[in-house]
């Protein structure tokens, strides 16, 4: 694949993730009221917080890694995958102890990346029977 596809992926997966984000907080301000529907805002902006410093770790470790070619790692560098969790974990305690937020809301927020990724599967899906249905056509004729 080339730079442009995968921007064009990443772009595409951020724009799911945001739709999922939204689809989630107004069925859960409708169906649930005001604490579900905060809860999906809690858990959608852990769930970007979480996937942007994930990718600046790994970023980091690779970039190490190549550079040095050591194949070892700083421990406080790879020490952060673990301290996001961390951070993550405390945050969602606190909003839970508030009262404020519904922590089935959290999950499902935290969880809108992985609805973005399966909106992106059945998108590469699509594109996938048409263009077998296109090869079927041309071949017919």
């Amino acid at each position: 694949m080339s730079e442009n596809e995968d921007r064009a992926i990443e772009r595409r997966f951020q724009r799911n993730t945001y739709l999922v984000i939204a689809i989630l907080f107004f069925a859960g301000l409708q169906f649930s009221g005001r604490r579900m529907a905060l809860g999906v805002m809690l858990g959608g902006v852990l769930s970007l917080f979480n996937k942007r410093w994930l990718q600046g770790s790994v970023r980091a470790i690779l970039s190490y890694a190549a550079m040095t070619q050591t194949g070892r790692v700083p421990i406080f560098t790879s020490s952060k995958l673990i301290l996001r969790y961390l951070v993550v974990g405390a945050v969602i305690l606190a909003a839970v102890r508030t009262g404020e937020f519904h922590p089935a809301g959290i999950g499902f927020g935290f969880a809108a990346f992985v609805g973005g990724v399966m909106i992106e599967a059945g998108y590469q899906l699509y594109l996938s029977f048409q263009s077998a249905s296109e090869e079927e056509n041309s071949t017919e004729e």
